[in-house]
């Protein structure tokens, strides 16, 4: 049971699933956990942002 509908049905909306966790960024849609391209992921958003 979820305590933010709106929630659920937002990542159902951006990700087809209802499992989690699912993560977005740079135009890439993440469903489970994969670390390789979780840090391909993180490389593309640090790239994107100038420090």
């Amino acid at each position: 049971m979820t305590k933010d509908r709106a929630a659920l049905d937002e990542m159902v909306k951006v990700s087809g699933a209802r499992s989690v966790p699912v993560i977005t960024a740079c135009n890439e849609v993440m469903v489970g956990f994969d670390k390789t391209r979780l840090e391909q992921m993180l490389s593309c958003i640090k790239q994107r942002t100038e420090v």
